[in-house]
């Protein structure tokens, strides 16, 4: 293995063996960790910024150790993962496994070390020279110790981080070679989780693997010896060892049951929580915010019971942790001596000694056992993913034997479901042969089969494997513009360039040739302007156009266009048609799909599909005389010509495209700001704020609860005390040959201390677990609560939605299940620090305040130092986990795009280089923490010192110089661990801090203060007066003192030039918008006074992009179930669903995640019979039917007309005939009222604004 070898992009040549973490600091200086001291010290000064960590070398980066993985992975591919990883990372797991060895012999030596100087302080003739050489000695083997575990631990945790990386990087390789259109076996939101949950337990396999190979043979080195100085007693606690490994085998496999459940818990709430937030815009408008949150709700408390009854066995567990070595103690003792021997301090103490190394290695061995089983259940579920099945690519053929064409597709059936059959075909006997440089239209009705054709020639549909199987043959590559374009959260010009070199002049051809360059000149960064999540501060034609530069930009040959078309207005899509896809890309293979009939006069080739077939193709000429084309095109001349006079018949026209986002508003009018519309996620500095600390507590809020854990933590510490105090007088008692009690008294008081310890650390953990379960859920339900009412426009449209969910899977995971183990791990700590302490300066001389002081000052400086860059490097290294989920939930929606253009390789390095960024903060990080170690084992030779020297110099009592040796040695250890368990406290109580953040975000006014009769409103009158609106806070008015009535049952056409604020006035009268001067009244009620959710719940809203949620057809009809079964049939056959519906499930078909088993157009007309089922007086409209077919279209809208003639309806209009019918229009320009009138007092005026943009349409056309 170590000689095979990869290449590179770059021709650069890797040999298999380990570079991890070279860096060029020298030997003696990594030894002690030197090189992370400037960054401690900087850290410790002032704020420190991820551009001041050292960049990984190409040997440690994410990417190159993928690749080889990779290797390892198709050389062996019948393993499964966890053996894979275990083949792999074998040298690594050996190279830790040799160090641990180191640790272990030195802390056995520890304890042989204590038995001489017991031994030593026995004898009456005492030589110096021996004593010197056994402090030396110990001195020696502390520095070992402290060595080899600080370098353990750093490079346990790199290799754990390695491991993780590389997964992360296989799931996202894995998932560019997946369709979720027909893979519908993960949902985004749970591949996402195999990120964020799964794959995180991964950093902790290698110590867990060493763990449980190491502790075995410690267990073995441990009984022997034992049973070496007491002999067969030892009998019994090997009985006991075997007892508890039962018993850790048996709530082993109870937890993996219990995880197994919090895994598909946790699954199915991110999954809805990520579509809630994915859909929040749609959630506000139609006042869904109580539906969803209850959804949520009631999964996050089936989620908590499923952790309730997890944490439940580590309660076990933690019982066992500390009964196990009590009951080995005692019981071995009690045997010893019942048998007749004497309990003297120079058996008594080593062994002691040992069995507190050995406690804590069996306190540790159940959680990395339970560690491992729970790592491999998300390895199980990992490699689930891995297995499930992939692009079916196999039917392509060479291009070469077909290079007279572009491409063929031969008796092409098939399905988007793997178990569907033959009556569930979606695309039937498709054979289609399109010649190079041909230009090709591909018409039909919604759910013909139109965009399936283009993804079947994606590769992205599934047909059966037999001797029918479709043939594709395609010449060239491939450029996809999709009807739901996909937009990166970059800039302009990187969503361009998708990876690709910098061309300037073939990068003004595509600014020029998409009609992006007055956008460009708006945007105040230009094309360095960045885009949010989604395009969310983009029209719908800027993102469409966007797409269609990329398209240009990457030089294909064979352009797939579905409809890109509909979402830009009629004079852009005439200069696209005209001198985009007929002149510039004449020559290249172009595929459109489209409803608008009048653009296929300018195709060489037709092909019109119904219900999944071709059923004629022809070129323009031919099909003219086809029947169903000629009704098809009957109707859309009926629709053109309806409303309008004989010299301008035969005109549609669009008349200004959706709105540019408010944000662009702002970008245009202050040039001189520079802050982008996506805001920096909020770093706190320095030490985290008391208020947080009283925030945690307060959510616990049970006095009685603080009190009764208070007593027990008592009790535990002082058994804890007692028992140390017995066990030295039981041991005295053949040193000052006293005989206060009796054996079997000292045994069975022993034995119930011990077995009084186990019991309240039980009590404690349960107790610490409830309550930091109930404090999770409450915190939980409040960020929740706060997020689904934060405003539209200050906040999700600034914030990603990776962020959110980072805080609502990590962060509140950290909550859920570490951090209540941190609370019982520092209470434990701290409590042992303390008893142990005062015990031995009770049992030998206050003498040793001296050294503990000195010790203690020491482990302040070096506290703080290291706290204070533990935290920056901690919430550094939280804020660059963020854009590693945004990036991968991006990708995973745009996953057609990608393969479209065959930037895999591009997609995977961007995600590495995330990954990297968050690594090389993970490394210094771990060697902080290294460091304390060190430098705190180190500071603690001075108690050690003084401690051998007191013992061998002045203490004529070998039980006492055994117990404050047994201290001493376990001093440093002791605070490491407290020191540890407050580091990772505080890291916890960050995510509890960036939680506490989300439950503070100001909310939307949901006061009310008007009480409005019911029902309200009955009238739909709207009147605006002086009304003015900004997008946020200092920013310019996009509504500039708007004032107009709308009367009762009016209908109205909003009409502007892009820009010009229509999308404005409905968001105002939602209150999306808050408005900064002037009022808005409905039924002569001030609607800011109206309780907000009053206010969306009586309006209807149809927005241009289709909205769906996981779900069945009835939940997204009538989420809130206000309508009977009888009256939702009724409105699905009037909206043509009566089809879609018979063809499936009826009303309990399942929708997938986004809507994905439905064609747009199916989408858009469930969207408008829900508008219908709401049954509101007012309805405002923002072009509902641009993806519907010119036959469905003209039924929606008669039906539109039909049922919404008693009600106010606003139109916002992209084409004339969705306003032909309109009472009124209303003409806005730059925020501004410009003419409000009949269409023909509009029209018969010639200098009216609406008359100029009406006749620029014309002319155009």
């Amino acid at each position: 293995m170590d000689s095979a070898s990869i290449t590179l992009d770059n021709q650069q040549t890797i040999t298999f063996q380990e570079k991890l973490i070279k860096r060029t600091t020298p030997w003696f200086k990594k030894l002690f960790f030197v090189q992370i001291y400037p960054i401690m010290e900087k850290a410790y000064k002032a704020e420190l910024d991820e551009k001041e960590m050292t960049e990984l070398e190409t040997t440690e980066q994410s990417y190159v150790r993928h690749q080889q993985f990779s290797y390892h992975l198709n050389i062996n591919r019948q393993c499964n993962l966890v053996n894979l990883i275990l083949q792999y990372y074998f040298k690594y797991f050996l190279k830790g496994f040799l160090i641990q060895l180191i640790v272990l012999f030195s802390q056995l030596a520890m304890p042989f070390l204590t038995k001489y100087i017991i031994g030593y302080i026995s004898e009456k003739n005492k030589d110096y020279y021996q004593a010197f050489l056994l402090i030396s000695l110990v001195i020696l083997v502390r520095i070992v110790n402290l060595l080899s575990m600080s370098h353990s631990r750093f490079m346990m945790k790199i290799y754990g981080y390695d491991i993780m990386s590389v997964i992360s990087l296989e799931i996202m390789s894995k998932c560019l070679k997946i369709s979720l259109l027909s893979n519908t076996e993960k949902s985004i939101g749970e591949i996402a989780n195999l990120i964020q949950v799964d794959v995180q337990r991964l950093i902790q396999v290698p110590n867990n693997v060493v763990n449980m190979i190491i502790i075995p043979l410690q267990l073995s080195i441990t009984l022997a010896y034992i049973y070496e100085e007491i002999g067969i007693s030892v009998l019994v606690g090997i009985i006991i060892i075997i007892l508890s490994i039962f018993q850790n085998s048996y709530v082993g496999r109870q937890i993996v049951k219990a995880q197994t459940k919090v895994l598909k818990s946790k699954d199915n709430r991110v999954k809805v929580t990520t579509e809630a937030f994915q859909l929040i815009k749609f959630i506000k408008i139609n006042a869904l915010e109580q539906y969803f949150l209850n959804k949520i709700y009631k999964l996050r408390e089936i989620e908590l019971e499923s952790i309730k009854d997890r944490l439940q066995y580590f309660s076990i567990n933690v019982f066992m942790g500390w009964l196990s070595p009590q009951m080995i103690l005692s019981l071995t003792f009690g045997l010893y001596v019942l048998l007749g021997n004497e309990l003297v301090p120079s058996k008594t103490f080593p062994i002691i000694g040992l069995l507190s190394i050995l406690a804590a290695s069996l306190q540790l061995l159940p959680i990395s056992l339970n560690d491992l089983l729970e790592t491999k259940l998300s390895l199980i579920r990992i490699q689930d993913f891995l297995n499930s099945d992939e692009l079916m690519n196999d039917l392509y053929c060479d291009y070469k034997k077909v290079a007279n064409s572009s491409l063929e597709i031969e008796q092409g059936n098939f399905y988007w479901r793997k178990e569907c059959n033959q009556e569930q075909l979606i695309l039937k006997n498709i054979n289609i042969k399109v010649e190079k440089g041909k230009f090709v239209a591909i018409i039909g009705d919604v759910g013909s089969g139109k965009s399936s054709l283009i993804q079947s020639l994606l590769g992205e549909m599934i047909y059966k494997m037999d001797d029918d199987k479709p043939i594709i043959n395609i010449t060239g590559s491939i450029a996809y513009v999709g009807q739901k374009p996909w937009i990166q959260n970059a800039t302009v010009q990187d969503n361009i360039l998708f990876g690709k070199p910098f061309e300037e002049n073939l990068y003004e051809q595509a600014i020029k040739y998409s009609c992006l360059t007055l956008d460009l000149e708006i945007l105040v960064h230009g094309d360095q302007t960045m885009i949010g999540e989604k395009g969310i501060n983009l029209s719908g034609g800027q993102k469409a156009r966007i797409s269609l530069a990329r398209a240009i930009y990457s030089k294909a040959e064979i352009f797939l266009l579905d409809d890109p078309l509909s979402a830009v207005d009629d004079q852009v899509g005439n200069f696209i048609l005209k001198d985009c896809f007929m002149n510039l890309l004449k020559g290249k293979t172009r595929i459109l799909i489209t409803h608008a009939l009048n653009y296929c006069k300018h195709t060489d080739y037709i092909y019109l599909m119904q219900k999944g077939e071709v059923i004629e193709e022809g070129d323009y000429l031919k099909m003219q005389n086809n029947i169903v084309y000629q009704e098809i095109e009957k109707k859309f001349e009926f629709d053109v010509q309806k409303q309008e006079n004989q010299e301008q018949k035969n005109i549609v026209q669009m008349i200004g495209e959706k709105d540019i986002d408010h944000n662009q508003v702002q970008i245009r009018d202050k040039k001189k700001n520079k802050s982008d519309l996506m805001t920096v996620e909020e770093r706190k500095k320095g030490e985290i704020d008391s208020e947080v600390y009283v925030k945690y507590l307060q959510y616990k809020k049970n006095l009685v609860y603080q009190t009764v854990l208070l007593i027990v933590m008592i009790i535990w510490i002082l058994s804890q005390i007692i028992a140390n105090l017995w066990v030295t007088e039981w041991t005295s008692r053949y040193v000052s040959l006293s005989d206060h009690y009796s054996e079997i008294t000292y045994f069975w008081v022993f034995l119930f201390l011990g077995v009084v310890q186990s019991l309240f650390a039980y009590i404690r953990a349960v107790m610490i677990v409830s309550q930091s379960v109930k404090s999770s859920s409450q915190i939980h339900n409040d960020m929740i609560h706060c997020l689904i009412f934060a405003p539209q426009c200050q906040f999700f449209e600034r914030v990603p939605l990776g962020r959110i969910m980072n805080r609502l899977t990590k962060d509140i995971n950290s909550l859920d299940v570490e951090i209540h183990i941190n609370i019982a791990q520092f209470s434990t700590k701290i409590s042992q620090i303390l008893s142990n302490n005062l015990l031995s300066i009770y049992v030998s001389t206050y003498l040793l305040i001296f050294p503990l002081t000195i010790f203690f000052y020491i482990c302040l400086k070096i506290q703080r130092l290291y706290m204070k860059a533990s935290r920056e490097l901690q919430r550094l290294e939280l804020i660059s986990r963020s854009p590693i989920l945004s990036y991968f939930t991006q990708s995973l929606m745009g996953l057609t795009t990608i393969r479209a253009f065959c930037q895999t390789d591009f997609v995977m390095k961007e995600f590495s280089q995330k990954l990297d960024n968050n690594k090389q903060i993970v490394y210094y990080s771990t060697a902080a923490s290294s460091w304390f170690l060190q430098v705190l084992g180190l500071a603690s030779l001075i108690v050690n010192t003084f401690a051998i020297a007191y013992c061998i110099l002045f203490t004529s009592n070998p039980s006492f110089a055994g117990l404050i040796l047994t201290f001493a040695a376990s001093l440093d250890r002791n605070v490491q661990q407290t020191v540890d368990s407050l580091s990772f406290l505080e890291n916890n109580m960050i995510s509890f801090e960036r939680c506490l953040e989300y439950t503070k975000i100001e909310s939307e006014n949901l006061a009310e203060i008007t009480t409005v009769k019911q029902p309200w409103p009955n009238q739909g009158k709207i009147k605006f007066i002086d009304y003015s609106v900004n997008y946020r806070n200092n920013l310019p008015l996009i509504l500039k003192n708007l004032s107009f009535s709308v009367n009762s049952k009016e209908k109205i056409g909003i009409v502007g030039r892009t820009g010009a604020g229509k999308s404005s006035i409905t968001l105002s009268i939602l209150r999306i918008l808050e408005g900064v001067s002037g009022l808005i009244e409905i039924d002569d009620v001030d609607i800011s006074k109206v309780q907000l959710q009053k206010l969306r719940s009586s309006i209807t809203t149809m927005l241009q992009d289709p909205v769906i949620f996981t779900g069945t057809i009835r939940q997204n009809l009538d989420p809130l179930e206000t309508c009977s079964d009888e009256e939702v049939m009724k409105v699905i056959e009037e909206c043509c669903l009566l089809q879609l519906i018979n063809e499936r499930n009826g009303l309990d078909t399942p929708i997938n995640e986004g809507g994905d088993n439905l064609s747009a157009g199916e989408k858009q007309l469930i969207c408008i019979a829900r508008a219908i089922l709401k049954k509101s007086q007012i309805v405002l409209i923002d072009e509902a039917t641009a993806n519907i077919d010119i036959e469905t279209e003209q039924k929606i809208q008669q039906t539109i007309q039909r049922l919404f003639k008693d009600c106010t309806v606003l139109t916002i209009a992209h084409r004339i005939n969705t306003i032909l019918h309109c009472d009124k229009i209303l003409v806005i320009s730059k925020g501004e009222l410009k003419e409000f009138g009949s269409i023909n007092e509009l029209l018969n005026n010639q200098s009216s604004l609406f008359y100029e943009i009406y006749q620029e349409a014309i002319n155009h056309k």
